[in-house]
């Protein structure tokens, strides 16, 4: 058979950070699949929660030939490699559908290829049957049991039966001796006897159903009056009850005109937000390798060298463009992708949450906010190149660096770039761009998806719980900083009421719930003894942080009113006097005073000394909601 026919190795997690995610590895060319925590690994685990992973754990091989195989070895990891559940110590051969396990009861996953070649078929499965049926035996008794016997002999043969005529005539009647007058006499007194009985337990009977009569007239007379008691106990409770539906109906009109408090918002909804703890990294769509900023370092000096990203400007067309590789050069390189955490909220029992975009899918953002080439201005250089295009590879070459200063505003456009839009991947020898004419992202306008996100890790908390589960992104709104999320839980959830007016009000209440960081961490300290060995633990519990203030401003959509469009600089957003919370609150439920969710918290807002904060319309969350529509 051809080697050509195998195209890709299918990788398929089944537990661990990468769970229910599929992995599939290009074929051509491949001589061997490496498996550990480096980052060079072609299945790399970098999460600290597959610490049992080591940095070189296992390898598989390709045996190339007539046939195909593949052989798995362990690489002197700390935790072991199992095959099927079954330790190795030496190579074994792998084939299509066996588990992989890197340490025992550690994180597991499933080997394929596709398209499978014929002659690699999956382990046969073997049935243990341990509790097979017993043959039940009925035992035939008496006289339909030597019926039986003696059918069976007649059938086999065993005996001769010849059909018999026989006579038969009653006997003579006996005359009437002297025993037969003694036993007649002595019937008749039985009889008068009876006769005697029977008038006497007539009588008796006679009496006893008079007293039966008034035992029951006194039994049903206090039946009676056990009734009445019953029904006027009734009637009383009825009316203590309608005395008290009737204040709770006052109470509850009260509270409706007064509204609720942001004590009665924590207290009926607090267990319905969660903490989300994210980290996603970018990839290249066509090798499914991860990208970086390249950085180089450049002398300044005679004993001085400054490293710093690297930025090409491209011309006129494309303008100033990230240096972006797949090499990450013995880790000099910065990774693209980014780590944070921020709130959700259920909206609906079987786990659905709504948050954030930049909270769950922030590839789909700009990248400026999480940029760490640019933390802060003290460490916001650069090196621009500039990129000579010509006819041949000599001719194209990237001119010496000057050095720069990123919070220059000459270089504000840099903040825009999407990563999902795309880019240019420079390659190593510093001269080609790959696919330059065809791989231009427009930052307004989008440009071919060759990159695309993933979260590495999307867990979620809920409140006053010391417990994470994972999460998956559904879908992410087009239109505004909106994702639906799923949590993995096999419990009901407590859910938000959604406002279905999407009429706000300046002026009126509204109050968020959140995990803002400016929050005091409340800290649970455990200790347990595992597989023999003492441990501490500590767990930072989610507490909701209630904020409270007024609509001070609505920022409107564009709209386009007598040949004029008007449109909110920062499009349509529900601008709030709340200050007190900030960063780690986004995605979180915004509240009116009827207790319905109006917005999703989104940002602080910070000018002229002066704070606020922001919120989406819970329209865009509602459309998420909706996987058809009219």
């Amino acid at each position: 058979m051809s080697i050509n026919e195998i195209e890709r190795i299918v990788i398929r997690h089944v537990s661990g950070s990468k769970a229910n995610q599929i992995e599939q590895i290009p074929f051509v060319n491949l001589t061997e699949i490496t498996i550990g925590r480096d980052p060079s690994s072609n299945i790399a685990f970098d999460s600290p929660r597959d610490d049992i992973v080591s940095r070189r754990h296992a390898v598989i091989r390709v045996i190339r030939g007539d046939q195909i195989s593949f052989r798995l070895a362990d690489l002197g990891s700390s935790n072991g490699t199992f095959l099927n559940g079954e330790p190795i110590t030496e190579e074994k051969e792998l084939l299509p559908e066996d588990t992989i396990g890197l340490g025992k009861n550690g994180l597991k996953f499933i080997f394929d290829v596709q398209p499978r070649p014929a002659n690699m078929v999956s382990r046969t499965r073997v049935i243990d049957i341990t509790d097979p049926a017993s043959t039940r035996i009925i035992k035939a008794t008496g006289i339909t049991a030597a019926s039986t016997a003696a059918q069976d002999a007649v059938t086999k043969g065993n005996i001769s039966v010849e059909p018999a005529l026989q006579k038969f005539e009653p006997p003579p009647k006996p005359g009437i001796g002297r025993e037969t007058v003694i036993r007649m006499l002595g019937e008749e007194r039985r009889s008068t006897s009876r006769v005697w009985i029977s008038a006497l337990a007539g009588f008796v009977a006679f009496a006893a159903l008079g007293g039966g009569a008034f035992y029951w007239k006194h039994k049903h007379d206090l039946e009676e009056m056990k009734n009445e008691e019953a029904i006027l106990a009734s009637k009383l409770d009825q009316s203590t009850a309608d005395v008290e539906q009737k204040a709770e109906d006052a109470e509850r009109r009260r509270q409706a005109e007064r509204g609720l408090t942001p004590a009665d918002i924590v207290k009926q909804f607090g267990n319905t937000t969660a903490k989300i703890t994210r980290a996603w990294r970018l990839y290249d769509q066509t090798t499914g390798r991860p990208i970086f900023h390249q950085t180089i370092s450049v002398p300044v000096g005679k004993r001085e060298n400054r490293t710093c990203p690297a930025y090409v400007n491209l011309g006129e067309k494309y303008g100033i463009v990230r240096w972006l590789t797949l090499e990450d050069d013995n880790r000099t390189n910065i990774p693209i992708g980014g780590r944070a955490s921020g709130t959700g909220f259920a909206v609906n029992e079987q786990g659905f949450m709504l948050t954030n975009k930049h909270v769950a899918a922030n590839w789909n953002l700009a990248f400026g906010q999480e940029d760490p080439a640019t933390p802060d201005k003290a460490r916001s250089c650069g090196w621009l190149y500039e990129y000579t295009g010509g006819p041949s590879a000599k001719s194209r070459k990237l001119r010496m660096p000057q050095l720069i200063d990123l919070s220059d505003d000459a270089f504000s456009d840099l903040k825009a770039w999407v990563p999902a839009t795309g880019g240019i991947v420079f390659m190593k020898d510093l001269a080609l761009a790959i696919g330059a004419e065809r791989n231009v992202p427009d930052p307004k306008k989008g440009g071919n998806r060759t990159f695309f996100g993933r979260n590495d890790v999307l867990e979620v908390r809920f409140a006053n719980s010391r417990l994470s589960a994972n999460a998956n992104l559904v879908r992410s709104s087009n239109d505004s900083d909106a994702a639906l999320i799923k949590v993995d839980t096999p419990q009901r959830l407590n859910t938000v009421g959604i406002a279905s007016d999407d009429t706000v009000r300046v002026g009126e209440t509204v109050m968020a719930l959140g995990y803002p960081s400016v929050a005091e961490k409340m800290v649970a300290i455990s200790s347990t003894i595992e597989n023999g060995q003492y441990r501490e633990n500590t767990d930072v519990v989610p507490v909701p942080f209630v904020s409270e203030g007024i609509v001070a401003l609505l920022s409107p959509r564009e709209r386009t009113e007598n040949g004029v469009t008007v449109v909110g600089s920062s499009g349509e957003v529900i601008q709030m006097s709340i200050n007190s919370t900030g960063a780690g609150n986004s995605g979180g439920p915004v509240f009116n005073k009827e207790g319905k969710v109006i917005g999703i918290f989104t940002y602080g807002i910070s000018s002229g000394g002066a704070n606020t904060s922001g919120a989406i319309p819970i329209k865009y969350g509602r459309d998420l909601l909706s996987a058809q529509y009219p």
